[in-house]
């Protein structure tokens, strides 16, 4: 019998909000779940999961995009898989009171079973622009989507079991 296992990015800083995530047994794909609030109305910012969970200098010390197959920067959506373990969904859009809810299946995500791949105690950022999904001219588009700067951050953490 399987046990699920649920993890919170918790933010609450001039954006809150959570990102949570669920999975029941290691070879399930992860839930997603993002509930942020606080943007600018109508706007849209990269968000990606990070290698570190370590705060120590903010979101600047929490490394690269996961990335466990040492694959370019892409999308999930657009290039049937091939992007960073860590892209999720690339972009979230802001409603016009600067709302983003959503959900979706990630197969990348690992949460069960070997920690060196989980996402467990990494980090979640929002970043100031837009991910240009790896289709940019230059190769930072390759490595970050040129993404920008980060806006906000929060570290992956075990949440109380039915808690998303």
């Amino acid at each position: 019998m399987s046990k699920c296992v649920n993890c919170i990015a918790f933010f609450d800083d001039d954006i809150k909000g959570t990102v949570s995530f669920h999975q029941c047994d290691k070879s399930s794909k992860v839930i997603v779940i993002f509930n942020l609030f606080g943007f600018k109305p109508n706007m849209t910012h990269a968000i990606h999961i990070h290698e570190f969970g370590d705060m120590s200098n903010g979101c600047m010390s929490l490394g690269k995009h996961f990335n466990l197959h040492n694959d370019e920067h892409g999308s999930l959506f657009i290039k049937n898989g091939k992007s960073h373990t860590g892209d999720l969904i690339n972009n979230l859009h802001t409603d016009n009171k600067g709302y983003f809810k959503y959900s979706y299946t990630d197969p990348r995500l690992n949460i069960i079973g070997d920690i060196s791949k989980s996402i467990i105690g990494r980090s979640v950022v929002i970043h100031e622009g837009i991910d240009d999904l790896g289709l940019g001219s230059n190769a930072e588009s390759k490595i970050t989507g040129n993404a920008g700067g980060r806006m906000t951050c929060a570290v992956i953490g075990h949440a109380k079991n039915g808690k998303l």
